[in-house]
């Protein structure tokens, strides 16, 4: 059985910097988050890629979910990006991720239902027929890139549908998407701060939107909302813009970094996609749990403490900026056993890759899981020897782990 080899790092604790941008482009990543998880579980980090503040970076399983629920002492209200000081625009600003508790229960009441696992489950012929016709596109090919002619067109069409953005609007809408959590990426402007310009134009479009929707409502998400109430009271232009910021800037970036990094683990580790070849339906559940811990799409959620407080003995003021570090605890040996070796059929498998069970666990993750299920499913059926030829080229960011373009090559259809 295929295991990573145990990561190693030569650098000291005191050289690691979580708040540098470039620590993410190192191969020795997974490392660094092992060393601090053995000797600095709770430590500081400053560097202006993440803003004049610093902050505290959480990386233990345990210290990971007891600030993730203690919502009254580590707010959402500031931003949940270390790099967000003040009033700094993008484009969740205002949105119920954002919120805590009661007012961010109130708000996630008006989406939930839309994202229920029995209302995802009926989306299972529309998302199976967008990979057919993904694949039907590929006929003929043997060397694609990966994330551009699969893992991103699949999440954008159905997240885009889902939530009533016109065809023709789509791609916009993923090029603003992506500016607001890779600018700081050269293909995307290589300014971080050029976030606010693309989270004011996502809100924009999502309060023209909402006013097409409340005079000509249709059968999608922005129409449900155009309708709410909170209180008796309809939701206002900010409220719209705010929800459609929210939903439409992170709606595609969790499916299509977890099919790619699957089809990197897939091919790093053969022996477990010859075990999803030999019962693809029976092993996809577990296989697409496995992925996600393996991709972990978003590296880190920020809170901010509302008092002066602990975590794992270190004192934290109020103030402070703390972020608790997914793409480590995930890979924590204290939860997982051979944390670094990609198993589909790892029991238990608790990872937090859609945040923790509790207020802020990820709206989207029934309807992620799904994509992902019936898209390696029918991908494995179709093209059973689709291997990835090269790494992942992975998109400049400290909180999205975002695949630019990964080479595979299909193999021979099988009939």
């Amino acid at each position: 059985m295929t295991t990573m080899t145990q990561p190693a790092t030569e650098l000291t604790t005191s050289e690691i910097n979580l708040a540098s941008i470039d620590t993410f482009s190192r191969p020795d990543l997974p490392a660094l988050f092992r060393k601090l998880r053995q000797e600095a579980p709770v430590s500081w980090h400053q560097h202006p890629d993440s803003g004049k503040n610093g902050f505290w970076a959480v990386v233990c399983y345990d210290d990971i979910v007891a600030v993730s629920r203690d919502t009254a002492t580590f707010s959402n209200r500031h931003g949940v990006q270390v790099l967000f000081e003040g009033d700094m625009p993008h484009a969740g600003e205002g949105s119920m991720i954002e919120m805590d508790p009661p007012e961010h229960t109130r708000f996630r009441r008006l989406v939930g239902p839309t994202f229920s696992s029995m209302s995802v489950a009926k989306l299972q012929d529309q998302i199976r027929s967008r990979v057919i016709e993904i694949l039907d596109g590929l006929e003929g090919k043997d060397e694609i890139d990966f994330v551009r002619d699969f893992a991103t067109p699949l999440p954008l069409g159905v997240f885009y549908d889902l939530m009533g953005v016109p065809a023709a609007d789509q791609r916009r809408m993923l090029e603003l998407a992506d500016r607001t959590f890779f600018s700081a990426d050269p293909r995307f402007g290589g300014d971080q701060h050029g976030i606010g310009e693309a989270g004011r134009e996502i809100q924009a479009y999502g309060r023209w939107l909402a006013e097409q929707r409340i005079k000509e409502p249709k059968d999608d998400v922005m129409s449900s909302l155009a309708a709410a109430t909170i209180d008796g009271q309809r939701l206002t232009p900010a409220d719209l813009g705010a929800f459609f910021g929210l939903l439409g800037a992170a709606g595609a970036d969790t499916t299509r970094a977890s099919l790619s990094y699957g089809l990197r683990a897939l091919s790093d580790f053969p022996e477990q996609k010859t075990a999803w070849l030999q019962d693809l339906e029976g092993q996809a559940a577990g296989a697409v749990e496995e992925i996600v811990r393996w991709a972990s799409p978003t590296m880190h959620m920020r809170r901010t403490a509302t008092r002066d407080t602990q975590i794992a003995g270190q004192a934290i003021a109020a103030g402070d900026k703390v972020a608790v570090w997914y793409a480590s605890g995930n890979f924590d040996e204290s939860k997982f056993d051979q944390p670094y070796r990609f198993d589909i059929g790892r029991k238990p498998n608790p990872h937090m890759a859609f945040g923790m069970a509790g207020p802020h666990f990820c709206l989207g993750a029934h309807l992620a899981k799904l994509e992902i299920r019936i898209a390696y499913t029918e991908l494995l059926r179709r093209y059973p020897e689709i291997e990835a030829t090269g790494p992942v080229d992975r998109l400049r960011s400290n909180f999205i782990n975002g695949p630019f373009s990964l080479p595979a090559r299909l193999g021979p259809r099988k009939s």
